[in-house]
């Protein structure tokens, strides 16, 4: 079974801000979602909520939702600044 991936419209506005390098190896990290976005390395799962989950890519985290076969990712951010937009 194959996850659908969509990026948020605030989440491609955090991408187009960031150095062009780090945007690309994200993008590229975010594609183990495609196959199981609840397991891998650098996957967690976050408590506030049952479907929420983040991804560690070097200094900044993918935040996603996952609903049925969809992957939302939310929030595209550094690590010291993520966990307070939650």
């Amino acid at each position: 079974m194959g996850y659908q991936v969509e990026f948020d419209k605030r989440t491609e506005k955090d991408l187009s801000k960031l150095d062009p390098q780090v945007a690309t190896r994200i993008i590229g990290k975010c594609s183990i979602l495609y196959k199981d976005p609840t397991k891998g390395p650098n996957i967690s799962h976050l408590k506030l909520m049952p479907n929420l989950y983040r991804l560690r890519v070097g200094d900044y985290r993918v935040v996603y939702i996952v609903e049925g076969n969809r992957v939302i990712i939310k929030y595209i951010k550094h690590r010291k600044d993520i966990y307070t937009s939650l």
